[in-house]
């Protein structure tokens, strides 16, 4: 065995980091917070120690034990995607961060180089550790040439000291995961400006939100490489404003690996034809009575409602559900377009804070933390038109296991409550 490693936080990342860390022929353990023993004494006597993103600088005894060793220089402290980075076999990866839009590039992202001939993977904060991916690729799983496309959060980018990926997307700065932040929205800002540490400068690349030299524009809808149009995007399943965005991100980072005039040939263009945005992100769970009802869990902070808010149709009215676990956000920006709004339900731990923010300028309910309850006064308040909107704000974790059994929380109440009122002849 080599090094002996510990791993703080277990979870999906932490078991990947162990993972790779026993291909290597290291010795690994997994500790959570509160350790069985002193927290100095826990981290000690180890070569190497790696966080999960999970793991909370802020209130982790653990986590401030390994910063003071590795302060002293008495050990390595990084994070699980430095880890899965470093044992990449060529070390060769692009990557994606912003408050918003990630997912849906990193999955865009991937699917227009696989169509174009560069075998690609996702990984990062999508649902698979990058540990994970150098670990496959070492026991010959994906073969060693396989690119990732790397979605990053925050909390991965700590501890990331020489991540280098070949290209990178910072697509935009909104106020999330405060709580997490002793210096507040600045230090959050600058964490995520980190993925760019090590990257060229002409591979960095900005979305369309922030100030920035750039080869894609979207104009009128139309998406422009070089001035030269590519595709209208009316055409897409992109053709909502933040997904323009999340395209024309996706084709910075493909102009950087694809031979040049390479997003012009028939099977990238095909590939933009072919996406499709992942659930859980405005979709449509039914229509009944001509009220739309539509899922838009992955919502977790007031930006990501804005967005979804503006893929209204004109002169139409939405009936939000709003509500979750606080990440010490600012939620007056909810109220840049309260007249799209005829009415909120509040649920869940973080409604009071909400309701401060809304009083006496967009009409709401509270009901705690009955979820069904709160699709139904939601219906209720619903008219011809109108769409009753679960964009949350919130992270999910106060009543749910994550943002997707939130999604299907959501659909499967809609369903029994449309059935209900038909009849039930069946889901709707």
């Amino acid at each position: 065995m080599m090094k002996p490693c510990l791993i703080l936080g277990g979870g999906v990342s932490g078991r990947a980091a162990r993972r790779l860390a026993e291909t290597l022929g290291m010795e690994a353990e997994i500790l959570s917070d509160p350790a069985p023993c002193p927290p100095e004494e826990a981290v000690a006597h180890r070569s190497l120690l790696v966080t999960s993103p999970g793991v909370v600088p802020l209130t982790s005894p653990l986590w401030q034990a390994a910063a003071r060793r590795a302060e002293r220089g008495e050990v390595e402290f990084i994070s699980e995607l430095e880890f899965g980075f470093r044992h990449l076999p060529r070390r060769r990866c692009i990557a994606i961060t912003g408050t918003n839009g990630k997912t849906t590039t990193t999955e865009l992202a991937c699917h227009l180089l696989n169509a174009s001939g560069v075998p690609a993977v996702t990984a990062g904060n999508i649902g698979v550790p990058l540990s994970d991916i150098a670990a496959d690729m070492r026991e010959g799983k994906l073969p060693p040439d396989t690119l990732p496309v790397v979605e990053v959060s925050s909390f991965q980018l700590e501890r990331a000291d020489s991540f280098a990926p070949v290209a990178a997307a910072l697509l935009n700065l909104e106020s999330d995961h405060i709580n997490r932040y002793a210096g507040g929205f600045e230090e959050y800002c600058e964490v995520k400006r980190g993925i760019f540490r090590h990257v060229p400068e002409e591979n960095r690349i900005f979305g369309l939100s922030l100030p920035a030299p750039r080869r894609v524009e979207v104009r009128a809808g139309r998406l422009f490489v070089d001035g030269r149009e590519l595709i209208d995007t009316a055409e897409t399943r992109l053709h909502a404003p933040h997904n323009q965005e999340n395209l024309a991100a996706a084709v910075e980072l493909a102009l950087r690996l694809l031979p040049e005039g390479g997003v012009f040939r028939r099977e990238f263009t095909d590939a933009i034809l072919s996406f499709e945005p992942g659930r859980h992100r405005i979709e449509l769970v039914a229509e009944q009575d001509g009220i739309r009802y539509v899922n838009d869990s992955k919502a977790t902070n007031p930006a990501s409602v804005l967005a979804a808010l503006r893929t209204l149709p004109q002169r139409r009215c939405a009936v939000l559900l709003l509500g979750g676990l606080d990440k010490g956000m600012d939620f007056t920006p909810l109220l840049e377009e309260k007249e799209r709004v005829r009415f909120a339900v509040l649920y869940g731990a973080c409604r009071a804070a909400i309701a401060v923010v809304l009083d006496g300028k967009i009409p709401f309910a509270e009901c705690e933390n009955d979820f069904e309850k709160a699709v139904e006064i939601a219906s209720a308040h619903a008219l011809p038109g109108d769409t009753v909107l679960l964009s949350p704000a919130c992270a999910s974790m106060d009543m749910f296991r994550d943002y997707k059994e939130r999604g299907d929380r959501f659909a499967a109440a809609v369903h029994a409550l449309l059935s209900e009122r038909s009849g039930g002849t069946g889901p709707v």
